[in-house]
C-alpha cells in the first residue's frame, strides 16, 4: 500500500512538473505553431537552451546555445519581462495555422495568452528537414 501510494505521488509530481513547462523540451515540430508555442513556453519556463533548439539563426538551426549566445540573449530578454509576463508565456495556445512552403510569419495576434506586447509581433518560420524553427538573429 505504501509503496503504492510513493509511485502514484511521483507519477502526479512528473505529471505536475510536465504540465508546468507546457511543450518545452520537445524541440522543433512539424507544425509551426506547434514550435512557436514550445519555445515561447520554454522562454516562460526558463528553459532558454530549450527555446534555442527551436531556432535556426542564419539558416542553421541552433545546437550549441551557449556556444552562440543565444541562450544569454534569450536569459537577458526574459530578466526584462514581469513575473506576471513571463507566467503568461508558460501558458500560451498558439492558434492553428495553414502552411504551405518552408516559411510562415505568426502574428502576435494569433497567440493566445501572451502578453500585450506579443500582439503587434510577427513570428518569423522555417522548415529545415520536415521541422519548423523560429527565425532568430
Amino acid at each position: 500500500m505504501v509503496a503504492k501510494l510513493v509511485t502514484w505521488s511521483i507519477t502526479v509530481s512528473a505529471v505536475a512538473a510536465l504540465s508546468l513547462v507546457g511543450g518545452a523540451g520537445k524541440g522543433p515540430a512539424d507544425d509551426p505553431a506547434e514550435t512557436l508555442e514550445r519555445m515561447l513556453v520554454a522562454i516562460g519556463s526558463g528553459e532558454y537552451a530549450v527555446a534555442c533548439e527551436m531556432t535556426v539563426i542564419d539558416g542553421t538551426p541552433v545546437e550549441d546555445a551557449d556556444a552562440t549566445g543565444c541562450a544569454e540573449r534569450l536569459r537577458i530578454f526574459a530578466e526584462g519581462m514581469s513575473p506576471s509576463d513571463l507566467g503568461r508565456l508558460r501558458e500560451v495556445e498558439v492558434e492553428p495555422v495553414s502552411a504551405s512552403g518552408s516559411t510562415i510569419a505568426i502574428t502576435g495576434s494569433r497567440v493566445a495568452g501572451a502578453p500585450a506586447a506579443y500582439a503587434q509581433s510577427v513570428f518569423d518560420l522555417v522548415r529545415l528537414n520536415g521541422k519548423w524553427y523560429v527565425v532568430g538573429t
